[in-house]
């Protein structure tokens, strides 16, 4: 039930190529992944959690929040409670590719690294033509 406004709140991103398309087979099959942010009922704001146990660490994806409801810390919320969530998963470490929002995440902790960086079998899903840049947080 919260794939239509998944979809609301991630599209205009995915159009304007801040975030990577995901389709709704996708996000459906993937929606045990999401966390979602309401507000009456609506969905404003969603984040994902990816993790990769064996390397103890977990990527945050597709963090976005809808453009009427930006800079009001909804973004924040969702950043801790993915992270809360990780370390309840064991997690030792937070990583994200990001296009467009780096700033945002470094003045959230997050720092700059590379691709060598990331787990080897999410290495091999890096798309080199999106030239995302890749940031790491510890988790403490």
């Amino acid at each position: 039930e919260d794939v239509p406004g998944l979809l609301s709140v991630i599209e205009p991103l995915e159009a304007e190529g801040a975030l990577v398309k995901r389709d709704r087979v996708l996000l459906e099959t993937e929606i045990d992944r999401f966390t979602v942010l309401l507000h009456d009922g609506r969905v404003i704001g969603c984040v994902a959690l990816y993790p990769y146990p064996e390397e103890e660490c977990a990527e945050l994806a597709c963090l976005a929040v809808m453009p009427e409801y930006r800079s009001q810390g909804r973004g924040d919320v969702l950043l801790g409670y993915v992270a809360e969530r990780a370390r309840a998963l064991g997690v030792k470490h937070l990583f994200l590719l990001s296009a467009r929002a780096g700033q945002w995440f470094a003045e959230r902790g997050f720092v700059e690294t590379g691709v060598h960086a990331l787990p080897p079998q999410r290495q091999q899903m890096y798309n080199y033509r999106r030239r995302s840049k890749v940031f790491v947080k510890p988790l403490g």
